[in-house]
């Protein structure tokens, strides 16, 4: 938009209701959807521009996202009382 001398804004609309700048990188919360928004006039030429975009499908990382939600329940759990004496229990840790 910009590079054709369009003003324009854009906004990003996350499902999960989280936003994407402090959204964590690869995890993914959903789908979500830009939001363009430019002047009536310049409407036309915006369309034009957005039709001739070609959509690549988004990269999946399965492994990234499971180490990221085990670090991220390991955190939680930590804080929980009892939960490190459990697993001190369950995995024979010396008292």
């Amino acid at each position: 938009m910009r590079a054709s001398d369009i003003p324009a804004r854009i906004r990003y609309d996350s499902q999960a209701g989280i936003p994407r700048q402090i959204a964590p990188s690869g995890i993914g919360f959903g789908p979500g959807a830009f939001r363009v928004a430019v002047a009536a006039e310049d409407a036309a030429a915006a369309r034009d521009l957005l039709s001739d975009v070609e959509i690549r499908p988004s990269r999946r990382r399965p492994l990234l996202r499971a180490i990221a939600i085990v670090v991220l329940v390991s955190f939680v759990l930590v804080w929980v009382p009892g939960v490190i004496g459990a697993l001190g229990a369950l995995f024979g840790s010396p008292r």
